[in-house]
């Protein structure tokens, strides 16, 4: 095969005009290249550079010289019938939108559903070593940036964990661990959060405004506790790293996996459940509320007094907060309270 096009030597830019000779047969290739009559150097190894649909296939050689053939049609004959298959699909339009429709079709099934699934089994193999040390991890750097000590005196403290612990002895499906926290969050307001352990906070500014209704303070309370019992936190760290490493594998940024499985308490402080998990948890909590003999009102009057303590309208739909902007719409959950039949 006689081929002409350009050489080029090793990390110059400078090129020769050249004729390419390959010769093949079943067990032997050579390449000759000349410059006119002279030859200028012969190659027993090479490697064909990146195919793309337009551009000249060039041939790397072992010393880092390069032949650029002249014409962009020029194919070599041992390309791979992949390499010709993509070449192809390149040309036709109708094949690259369908690829691109695929891709979209593959990602969306990748991260939405095959990860997700996979987190949740995840979630359920991990050792309780690696839960408390992900959880401690978690609690530390929130107390590092957000939480201050309580300045809830002893006598409401004692009475709202009072509450809290006859109320878990009468759960059917209390998780284990269970641990009430009271901290004082000027900056996250009325709130309350549960690690993957067990551990639950309690702000000191929810604990205010719900001081004169203690089932609504329980009824947010058994919600936290449903994050725990279908452990959603570790749930979402999991899918959180399978996505991270997914997508360093599909990009080629492997050097972040030891940051990706060492940065787990990060992605929990984070986190935003799934309205899904959202909904989850809060039927988890209505549920919990019937079976200890409270109506379920008492859910919709917390998301009503949460509501209002952040300055949101119960109409308005998740943006202030991000507490609220990761859960389905207050509206929507105090509707859904209000009309579930004990």
């Amino acid at each position: 095969m006689q081929v002409t096009g350009f050489y080029y030597l090793r990390n110059q830019s400078h090129s020769t005009e050249v004729t390419l000779w390959l010769t093949q047969d079943s067990s032997y290739e050579q390449v000759r290249i000349y410059n006119g009559d002279e030859l200028l150097v012969q190659f027993d190894e090479y490697r064909q550079g990146q195919q793309l649909s337009g551009l000249p296939v060039e041939l790397v050689f072992i010393d880092g010289s390069r032949f650029v053939p002249h014409s962009s049609a020029h194919r070599w004959p041992s390309e791979s019938t992949w390499d010709r298959l993509v070449e192809r699909i390149e040309k036709h339009k109708t094949a690259v939108l369908g690829c691109v429709v695929a891709s979209a079709v593959l990602a969306w099934l990748l991260f939405f559903k095959i990860i997700p699934a996979s987190a949740a089994v995840v979630a359920r193999s991990l050792p309780d070593s690696v839960v408390h040390a992900a959880s401690a991890q978690t609690l530390k750097a929130l107390e590092y940036v957000y939480l201050e000590p309580s300045k809830l005196d002893d006598a409401q403290q004692t009475h709202i964990r009072t509450l809290w612990q006859n109320h878990i002895a009468q759960m059917d499906q209390a998780p284990e661990h269970l641990v009430l926290h009271f901290y004082s969050a000027p900056e996250i307001g009325a709130n309350a959060f549960a690690l993957p352990d067990g551990q639950v906070v309690l702000t000191d500014e929810l604990a205010l405004i719900l001081k004169d209704n203690d089932t609504a303070l329980l009824a947010v309370l058994l919600h936290e506790i449903g994050h725990v019992h279908h452990q959603h936190g570790l749930t979402l760290a999991a899918q959180s790293a399978g996505s991270s490493v997914t997508l360093a594998l599909m990009f080629g940024d492997l050097e972040g996996f030891a940051e990706i499985i060492m940065g787990t308490g990060s992605a929990l402080i984070q986190q935003q459940f799934s309205r899904d998990m959202e909904r989850q948890a809060d039927t988890f909590a209505l549920e919990q509320l019937s079976q200890l003999g409270y109506h379920r009102s008492a859910f919709a009057k917390a998301m009503q007094a949460l509501a209002q303590a952040h300055g949101m309208d119960e109409q308005q739909q998740d943006s202030l907060w991000d507490y609220l902007s990761s859960h389905p719409a207050i509206s929507e959950r105090i509707e859904r309270a209000n009309n579930t039949t004990d």
